[in-house]
């Protein structure tokens, strides 16, 4: 049985975090009247709230991680800092009064609480690299983050970023863990103290403004997803001679990731200049360029199996593709009229972004199972990738790349990407021509067949090679192909597409 699956070219990816974080419910128990007031008295009310919030709390990571979680709960990131009226004072009391802040503030206001929990505390001023990054440091450095003392060592904790995200300058709140959990190692590559002792490396690891500029952008989930630089370097702006794998490491099972090249003007035939080789912890992305312009990539990750939905809509297609339809559901009875209100309550518009964004609550399982049920109903996308790195890449030098309207790469599909290691090692090329003799050369583990179809009920096998362990095969393609696929399979019966390619008269 010959079948088509659905190709994995076509990526959702998120730029907001997605990975589970689990935030302290300790934060949602504080006395009603304590909440309240830290907002009006925040002098003489903090350290009452830091009190509740720590007094169960034994080990001083633990007390760290609850003060860090409620201020991500509580506290909004200030986009008057972007307009003219600016985001004013930045002091704790200031900060708790508005509800908002910048860094500075969001520092503030970390380092009193850890005061009154009596925990080591400092602000540290740098550099950093992610929202607004323009690809070089500013003069002046033009960020702030916390450092403490956890165990008799010194931690990095970005709580700003944490908070959420911005997104054209409107504030998202989205919780997470990833500024929390980085090494000094790791937190490097999106923070640059204005010390180098802050680095907290040993000498040799020490980065200068200059090494910093040329490393990649690395957010913290890309590392809570178990990844790594393989051998070969990865850096901000990447030149490139030739077709140039960079390879990734997974050490955390079911990890599944994707990648995609585009350009500044997102020209279409960027969609076949990137490929994917799994080697098992190993992963290579492949891309090129087709002239001298700067291009940039995006790595998407997720756990197989978990369900990550997408954390905003266009407003055209929530209110015409998705709102119009929870009538019919709610009449169906497919869903109770409460989960379609829990539903409603749970996006919210920014007109300025033309978007309806996830609210989110971590605590509100009743909404979060409406949303996850609804969308599956509606067959939304459920299972999105997230953005965990992206670095640019251009032509050296010596390379025009190789040529617009040309197909770089062929068309993987579904059951190339599942594949537990698969490496397409020719024809890497996204389109043959009819009457030429190609050599097809294909190693994995995951298949015990391949097929080469050109036609309905015209297809050849491709044996195994014992010496190369690979499934290879020397052939010539019919002067009337209507088509070239290579179709796999586990079991010799049933085959679905893996990889297909463009065809071409002869010149």
């Amino acid at each position: 049985m010959l079948k088509k699956s659905i190709s994995f070219l076509i990526l959702i990816f998120l730029s907001s975090q997605m990975f589970c974080a689990t935030m302290n419910s300790r934060v949602r128990q504080v006395p009603k009247n304590i909440q309240e007031q830290v907002f009006i008295t925040p002098k003489e009310t903090l350290p009452q709230l830091v009190n509740f919030l720590v007094g169960t709390s034994g080990d001083t990571s633990s007390r760290v991680k609850i003060l860090h979680d409620w201020i991500c709960d509580n506290i909004s990131y200030d986009c008057n800092a972007f307009t003219n009226e600016g985001a004013g004072k930045q002091d704790y009391e200031s900060v708790l009064k508005k509800e908002k802040a910048v860094c500075v503030g969001y520092c503030n206001l970390m380092a009193a609480m850890c005061y009154y929990a009596k925990i080591e505390v400092d602000i540290i001023s740098g550099w950093p690299k992610g929202f607004n990054y323009p690809g070089y440091l500013y003069k002046e450095s033009d960020h702030a983050w916390n450092i403490v003392k956890i165990g008799g060592k010194w931690k990095q904790i970005d709580v700003t970023w944490d908070a959420g995200y911005v997104d054209k300058r409107s504030f998202i709140k989205r919780y997470t863990l990833q500024w929390f959990n980085l090494s000094p190692s790791q937190f490097i590559y999106s923070h640059l103290p204005e010390e180098e002792k802050w680095q907290l490396l040993p000498e040799k690891l020490i980065r200068t403004p200059e090494q910093f500029v040329k490393e990649p952008y690395i957010p913290g989930i890309f590392f809570e997803y178990g990844l790594s630089f393989g051998k070969n370097a990865h850096e901000y702006t990447n030149e490139i001679s030739e077709a140039t794998g960079f390879d990734i490491v997974c050490s955390k099972p079911n990890v599944m990731m994707m990648a995609s090249i585009y350009g500044r003007d997102a020209p279409s035939d960027m969609d076949s200049a990137s490929w994917f080789e799994n080697a098992g912890s190993t992963r290579r992305f492949i891309f090129d360029v087709p002239d001298k312009k700067i291009y940039s990539t995006q790595f998407g990750a997720r756990f197989s199996g978990t369900t990550t939905n997408p954390k905003f809509f266009n407003k055209s297609d929530f209110e015409q593709n998705i709102l119009a339809k929870l009538p019919s559901l709610v009449s169906s009875k497919k869903i109770t009229p409460k989960e379609a209100e829990l539903f409603e309550k749970s996006y919210c518009l920014i007109e300025e972004n033309n978007r309806y964004y996830y609210a989110e609550d971590l605590f509100d399982n009743p909404r979060n199972l409406a949303n996850n049920k609804i969308l599956k109903l509606l067959d939304r996308n459920t299972h999105n990738y997230e953005t965990v790195l992206n670095f640019d890449i251009k032509a050296a030098s010596d390379y025009d790349g190789f040529g617009k309207n040309v197909l770089r790469f062929p068309q993987a599909y579904q059951n190339y990407q599942n594949a537990s290691t698969i490496s397409l090692i020719s024809p890497l090329k996204g389109s043959l021509k009819r009457g030429s003799e190609e050599h097809f050369s294909i190693k994995t583990n995951a298949y015990s067949s391949f097929v080469i179809v050109t036609a309905e009920e015209k297809y050849e096998f491709i044996p195994k090679n014992s010496k190369t362990g690979a499934f290879e095969l020397d052939f010539k393609i019919p002067e009337d192909a209507e088509k070239l696929e290579l179709y796999s399979s586990k079991d010799g019966k049933q085959f679905a597409t893996i990889i297909s390619y463009q065809l071409e008269q002869q010149n």
